[in-house]
């Protein structure tokens, strides 16, 4: 008898469900306002959340509005964004991002693009200074709750060893295969389960397949090799 393939959707509503079962649902937050979730995740280009999030708490801590920020100096913007690393080149991005928003909408606000289709919001805030297209992404997903699939490094590396992405794709484009391949109510969840699988389990460096709860969905060649040297440590 031929083997049945699985298709990608009952695939990946698969995996979803093994991750809940080890990792539990992710919570689901009440939308953050836009702006706060452009400027978040510019702060966490090239590092880690801990770093981004200090960086952020000190930007509203120090400014009562977005405005404020704007009409501040960079110099006192990169100092107070340090922890989040590549502080001169993030402040420049910040208030480039700012001025380019406020040139547009007469304000400091993004609620128009909720009024867009998905494709014109994109590029909307790809065109601003520093936004590529997992900020642009994770504006449209946390923002405004729009089914776009944000992909960082570990969804980009989870998603490929799965098989659910080309072994030769690029990033930008994985972006658009996976919005197309998971279905638009489960986006939120994959986005978070893959992300967590990513750092406890499925790493970069020496993965740990040998507890890997997707171990019989995974495409990636080295599981094996990994198993078997997990059990070895």
């Amino acid at each position: 008898m031929a083997k049945l393939i699985m298709t990608d959707t009952k695939k990946i509503k698969k995996i979803l469900r093994l991750l809940n079962r080890v990792y539990g649902k992710p919570e689901r937050f009440k939308s953050e306002a836009p702006m706060d979730v452009l400027i978040r995740t510019i702060l966490s280009q090239n590092t880690s959340d801990t770093n981004s999030d200090k960086a952020f708490a000190v930007l509203k801590a120090n400014f009562k509005s977005w405005d404020a920020l704007l009409k501040s100096n960079t110099k006192m913007i990169s100092r107070l964004i340090r922890s989040a690393g590549l502080s001169n080149i993030k402040a420049k991005r910040l208030k480039d991002a700012l001025s380019e928003i406020r040139r547009r909408e007469g304000r400091i606000g993004l609620s128009r693009l909720k009024n867009f289709e998905i494709d014109v919001s994109l590029n909307y805030l790809r065109s601003l200074n520093g936004v590529g297209p997992k900020t642009a992404a994770c504006v449209l997903l946390f923002g405004f709750g729009m089914p776009v699939m944000p992909v960082d490094t570990h969804i980009f590396r989870v998603t490929k060893r799965l098989g659910l992405i080309e072994k030769d794709i690029k990033v930008e484009e994985a972006h658009n295969v996976l919005s197309r391949k998971v279905p638009a109510d489960l986006i939120y969840d994959f986005h978070l389960g893959i992300i967590e699988h990513g750092r406890r389990t499925c790493r970069a460096q020496n993965p740990r397949c040998g507890i890997c709860v997707l171990y019989g969905l995974c495409m990636f060649k080295k599981k094996e090799y990994y198993r078997k040297k997990g059990e070895k440590s």
